[in-house]
């Protein structure tokens, strides 16, 4: 039977590239676009779009029930104020995923979803399914080699990171002269870059990983060339990623805006 899979959609252009490779493989993708964040050039890449409201997800399995959707899979960036802000106007089938959560951690409410999806026949898929192509592969990715003084702090970075994803604090942090500047929060990779040019940046690596024993249905890594905008605006020099773990958007336009600021970027 071919797949009928919901697609939640945050921002950006890796949704319209997962559902332009799932429909290439003979699948129904039906798009769940989240208003003021989706980018509206989904609807010409599903077979059928419907708008709405991510805390309402009582309205969401209703569409899932009529498309019969038996897979769902979320890609795309969602900033987690949208999906863990509480004062927001969450339905009832919300509200009952949340209560039964012992905390606010994003793997404990997300894996509460996939839970209440499971009673309704639908599995979350790995995205990698058809995005397998993206993953970084081990190595350099821009053309220059970081330096020595640079591999240390990268191999700091990463090993500090892998302690802040295993806690579900953040996948990323920023390493100069092995200090930490800053750790990714609640804000995202990009937003953290930012912040840390406020405390002095110049110079500075970032590393960003996959939690420990990463679940690849959820919130797998994810770079692209506003990654690259951001480090230049902290004049940051340098940035590590996760190799096989981590999804590289336009990767042609991450490695000429990379080589064009002499920004190391590497796989590891």
């Amino acid at each position: 039977m071919a797949r009928r899979i919901a697609l939640v959609a945050g921002s950006g252009r890796l949704p319209l590239i997962f559902a332009e490779e799932a429909r290439s493989d003979g699948s129904y993708v039906v798009g769940i676009a989240i208003s003021g964040l989706t980018d509206e050039k989904l609807a010409s890449h599903v077979d059928a779009i419907y708008w709405g409201d991510i805390t309402q997800p009582g309205k969401a399995l209703e569409i899932f029930r009529k498309e019969k959707v038996n897979f769902i899979v979320m890609t795309g960036k969602i900033p987690k104020a949208v999906i863990f802000n509480r004062k927001f106007n969450l339905d009832e089938h919300a509200r009952d995923v949340l209560s039964g959560t012992v905390d606010s951690r994003d793997y404990t409410i997300i894996k509460a979803i996939a839970l209440r999806l499971r009673r309704e026949g639908i599995s979350v898929m790995d995205p990698t399914t058809y995005l397998r192509k993206l993953l970084a592969v081990k190595g350099l990715i821009a053309s220059r080699e970081p330096t020595r003084e640079e591999w240390g702090d990268i191999r700091f970075g990463a090993y500090a990171a892998k302690k802040t994803s295993g806690l579900d604090i953040g996948q990323a942090v920023m390493v100069r002269k092995k200090m930490i500047i800053a750790v990714e929060a609640h804000e995202g990779t990009d937003e953290m870059i930012r912040r840390a040019k406020a405390i002095d940046s110049e110079g500075a690596t970032v590393v960003k990983v996959s939690r420990p024993h990463q679940d690849m249905r959820f919130d797998i890594p994810t770079i692209g060339p506003e990654t690259i905008d951001s480090l230049i605006e902290a004049k940051a020099k340098v940035l590590a990623i996760e190799a096989r773990k981590t999804i590289i958007v336009d990767k042609d336009e991450v490695i000429r805006k990379a080589d064009a600021a002499g920004i190391a970027v590497v796989a590891i």
